[in-house]
C-alpha cells in the first residue's frame, strides 16, 4: 500500500466511526475517539484479512473496500454490544 491509499483508509474510516456515533450521540468525547480508534483497526484489520483470504468484492485502488467495510463494522457493533449497558 501507499500513502494516498492509507490516508484514504483512513479518511473512510474516520467518516465510518463518525457516523457511527452520531447514530446514538448520547455520548461523550471519549466515545467519539474510541468509535473512531475502533474504526480504523477495524478498518485495517478487515483491509489485510480480506487480502489474505482473498475476499475482494470490492476494491477502491489498493484498499480492499468489502473487508474493510466488514471489519470496521464488526469491530463497531462489538464495541457497542459490550457496552450496550453504558450507552442506555
Amino acid at each position: 500500500m501507499n500513502i494516498p491509499a492509507i490516508v484514504l483508509g483512513a479518511v473512510i474510516a474516520t467518516l465510518y466511526g463518525a457516523l457511527f456515533y452520531l447514530a446514538w450521540p448520547h455520548g461523550s468525547y471519549r466515545r467519539l475517539l474510541l468509535c473512531l480508534v475502533l474504526a480504523w483497526f477495524g478498518f485495517a484489520l478487515g483491509h489485510f484479512v480480506g487480502n489474505l483470504t482473498g475476499f475482494a468484492l470490492w476494491r477502491l485502488g489498493a484498499i480492499n473496500m468489502a473487508g474493510a467495510t466488514v471489519g470496521s463494522l464488526i469491530a463497531l457493533v462489538g464495541m457497542r454490544v459490550l457496552a450496550l449497558r453504558e450507552w442506555k
